[in-house]
């Protein structure tokens, strides 16, 4: 009984406990909930907060909230920036600053490193606020991240379709085109930086209003873009001398007089494009035939010919003019109207599944500026080691850690205790030797310097272009930086004293070079680097100007790229001009050296024909007569390609070199001219800015050559002292000399 009445009390204190624990648990589950709704709730308000803050501070990101990776980008906030700085990551996933000396303007330019980069607003060392660029997507939906291959299109006006290439609504398949159309000129940058992940511009009667007005910083940086080497399309039509009237800046982008408009016969058009429907007759603007390379040339309803589609050149840009209104009705309800565009504007309207694909599985990369960066990443005070020793390496430790050890220790020696000897003797062995072998590469010579400043690198190529009809100049240099021990470095990028005669109105810009992905070759790392401090990278400086970047940090045996640009006004090459002979593609004349530099190993191109000039072509040395000069195929020349007995044979071009800097530079020059990607077997669109290839085919030629004496020098150090670092350089410059007709 007492054992039965025992148990009943156990049972019963139990059932007890059970409730008690039961209840507690509840409680407990119940607050938890409680706080769970709370902390959700805050965590609401401050994200709403700081939306609500990020909205009043950005104004706007990029192009409509459009970026490329690797590209200026506009920043716009809601008030002058004053001492505001923008904070983002490098290629590398370095914190970089970005900051104008013009602190009256609400834009700030940067080049973000890699995809939802953040974007971070600074005061002093005071956080303002915290965002991030958008993400890859579609850009039909909004803000998104553009990849290197989409197409990005800004159309003032009517887009004409182009925003609905690619697109399916029933396999719900967006654009292929990204495409940007202002209403009004709130959201445009007030600086060329703005728009350079801009492919193509086009401007259609429609866009009338937003063009007129346009601030004067606003219609410069369009005119300075397209100067730079970008491309806009002008449809005028019946009504553009309306359109040019109110945007009267755009003229200068065409190089003849206004005459009035023609009414033209649209058999041109139907015959460009295989068309089977019929247009009407249209009215359009009235384009010169002894001006630009004409693209189309079509009748009038008098029977007398005149140019329907001609391309010119402004600077180191494409204005294509298109003598009709494509917004029209006839137009708009034509089928072949989109092939007409593509047509004349070419590769950079296509979507990237029509494109040539590049077959090439030599690299991890598939783009020339990957290329580029392997051959400028590599110094030889660097010892480098390859990977198959590294895993010798790594072998050979296990072995003598593991079954080596076991043996000489347990089986040789009999002394078991002597592991706890013989292990760290191995690793600090094997440490010493390492460290041995990565110490840096100095030549052993008498009085060599061996200090800090001795044991950086720099790598770099520059090239300086001309345009000696506009006046203008513009200068891009890739720079790799390589030191041996931790360095922090300011970087100064200083004009020589001849330029510096000879060139007004500098304005210079850097920022990182190189980006993670595809063209470079790189990956993506999830993780930011917070390691490593903060530098800043500043822009639209002038010759007074100290450091560029700020700061740079860089860890021991690492290097970091460098992008340098500039433009400036010059008056180099203004009184020279060049005859074509008659019923040839050759030239006559006299050629005179218009820069303040020997130009060694010098060409002269024009179209497909190149001059070889004397080894060495003194500053201001003149050839009597282009007849006394050597003559090439230009084409045969890039590729190498010679004549064997009846057949030819050309030198294939190796994407995985990294020893002939100079005919790399000669493929991002011309690129297209020597074939392409046909050729090369690589892309070239991170710096397809750099290729003048279209410039050949016009009434102009380019005098090009190495500079041994280079435009600009590189200083590294702190704001005591700064030394120029030893390494690799390449400059070449190229002058756009004009070509006129034999009377």
């Amino acid at each position: 009984m007492n054992l039965l009445g025992c148990s009943r009390c156990s049972l019963v204190l139990k059932t007890r406990c059970a409730t008690v624990w039961s209840t507690v648990w509840s409680t407990v589950g119940y607050a938890a909930f409680v706080l769970a709704v709370t902390f959700a709730s805050i965590a609401k308000v401050d994200a709403q907060e700081s939306d609500a803050s990020n909205a009043s501070i950005f104004q706007s990101v990029g192009i409509n909230g459009h970026y490329r990776v690797g590209s200026w980008t506009g920043v716009q906030l809601s008030q002058p920036n004053e001492d505001l700085r923008i904070q983002t990551r490098d290629g590398d996933g370095v914190r970089v600053e970005f900051s104008a000396d013009d602190s009256s303007t609400r834009w700030v330019y940067v080049i973000p490193g890699s995809e939802a980069a953040p974007l971070v607003v600074l005061r002093g060392d005071e956080v303002v606020t915290r965002s991030r660029f958008p993400a890859e997507g579609s850009p039909s939906r909004g803000p998104a991240m553009i990849n290197s291959e989409m197409p990005f299109v800004q159309v003032f006006g009517d887009a004409l379709g182009i925003d609905q290439i690619g697109e399916n609504e029933l396999l719900r398949r967006d654009a292929t085109v990204a495409t940007f159309i202002p209403t009004s000129p709130d959201s445009l940058p007030d600086s060329s930086l703005g728009y350079d992940a801009i492919d193509v511009m086009v401007v259609t009667q429609s866009g009338q209003t937003v063009l007129s007005e346009m601030s004067e910083q606003q219609q410069q940086a369009v005119v300075d873009w397209v100067h730079a080497g970008g491309q806009i399309f002008l449809s005028l039509g019946q009504k553009s001398p309306e359109l040019l009237d109110a945007a009267a800046w755009l003229k200068p982008l065409l190089p003849f007089e206004l005459s009035g408009t023609v009414e033209i016969n649209p058999s041109a058009l139907e015959t460009a494009t295989s068309s089977q429907t019929p247009l009407d007759t249209f009215e359009g603007l009235k384009l010169p035939r002894d001006m630009g390379r004409i693209v189309l040339m079509g009748r009038t309803m008098r029977r007398t010919t005149t140019p329907v589609a001609v391309e010119y050149r402004y600077g180191f840009g494409r204005v294509i003019v298109l003598a009709a209104d494509l917004e029209d009705q006839r137009f708009a309800t034509w089928p072949e109207r989109m092939d007409l565009i593509t047509q004349l504007i070419g590769p950079d309207m296509l979507p990237p599944e029509r494109r040539d694909e590049v077959a090439n599985r030599l690299t991890a990369y598939n783009d020339l500026s990957g290329q580029l960066r392997n051959s400028l990443d590599r110094f030889s005070l660097k010892n480098s080691t390859g990977f198959s020793t590294i895993a010798l390496i790594l072998m050979g430790l296990i072995a003598m850690i593991g079954p080596l050890d076991y043996w000489l220790v347990n089986r040789v020696l009999g002394r078991p205790l002597l592991g706890w000897l013989s292990f760290p003797v191995t690793i600090v062995g094997l440490s010493a030797l390492l460290a041995f072998g990565a110490r840096p590469h100095v030549p052993q010579t008498e009085g060599a310097d061996t200090t800090a400043t001795s044991l950086m690198q720099c790598n770099r190529i520059e090239f300086v272009d001309i345009d000696a009809a506009t006046g203008k100049g513009r200068g891009e240099s890739f720079n790799f930086i390589y030191t041996h021990d931790a360095a922090r470095l300011d970087v100064d990028f200083n004009f020589g004293d001849p330029l510096m005669k000879v060139t007004q109105n500098v304005h210079n810009h850097a920022g990182p070079f190189g980006f993670p992905g595809k063209a470079f070759g790189g990956i993506q790392i999830a993780i930011e680097d917070t390691r490593l401090p903060a530098y800043r990278a500043q822009y639209n400086l002038g010759h007074e100007s100290n450091s560029l970047i700020k700061g740079l940090p860089l860890a021991p045996r690492s290097s970091k790229g460098v992008l340098h640009l500039c433009d400036f006004d010059t008056s180099v090459g203004a009184n020279q001009s060049l005859i074509q002979r008659p019923g040839s593609e050759l030239l006559q004349g006299e050629l005179v050296n218009p820069l303040p530099y020997d130009i060694h190993g010098g060409m002269l191109i024009y179209r497909n024909w190149v001059y070889l000039l004397p080894t060495r072509f003194p500053a201001g040395g003149r050839v009597a007569s282009l007849d006394l000069l050597r003559q090439k195929n230009f084409r045969w020349l890039l590729s190498r390609k010679v004549a064997i007995e009846s057949d030819s044979k050309s030198e294939a071009w190796n994407p995985a070199s990294t020893d002939e800097l100079d005919r790399l530079a000669e493929m991002l020059m011309f690129h297209e001219a020597v074939g392409g990607t046909q050729y090369t077997k690589l892309k070239h669109d991170a710096l397809k800015r750099l290729d003048l290839s279209d410039t050949l085919s016009d009434n102009r030629c380019i005098l090009m050559g190495q500079i041994k004496e280079g435009f600009t020098e590189v200083l590294v150090g702190d704001s005591d002292k700064k030394v120029k670092p030893q390494g690799d350089a390449l400059s070449i410059a190229r002058v756009v000399l004009p070509v006129s007709a034999a009377k």
